[in-house]
């Protein structure tokens, strides 16, 4: 709910713990300048362990990015030593994802001249 605006929430909290630091004697415990302070700090802790948790998601994002690129380029790799060793119209192509020649749509030629 406050995630966006967590930088102008303790902004204002610094200022009104300022405050409180000059009326705090006259003000239950529990609304003191040190809780104040101390509710901040726990803000901050908890914005820093999220930060980092989103910095090693975006990480772990990258990597597995890296990962399914790797084993893409792979597949076209082996495709294309079992097209070469075996032919493009071979079973062993089609067993690995190929489209065998003889499986291929054939286009039929436009006529020229049209009307």
């Amino acid at each position: 709910m406050l995630s966006n605006s967590v930088p102008k929430l303790l902004q204002e909290a610094n200022e009104i713990k300022k405050a409180l630091e000059k009326i705090d004697d006259r003000l239950p415990d529990g609304l003191k300048a040190v809780d104040m302070e101390t509710k901040m700090g726990e803000l901050e802790t908890v914005v820093d362990e999220v930060d980092a948790v989103n910095a090693e998601r975006t990480r772990l994002i990258d990597r597995k990015g890296e990962k399914s690129q790797n084993l893409s380029d792979h597949m076209v790799q082996v495709r294309a030593a079992v097209k070469g060793v075996f032919g493009a119209d071979s079973e062993e192509y089609d067993m690995v994802g190929g489209t065998r020649t003889s499986e291929r749509k054939h286009h039929a030629k436009k006529k020229e001249g049209g009307a």
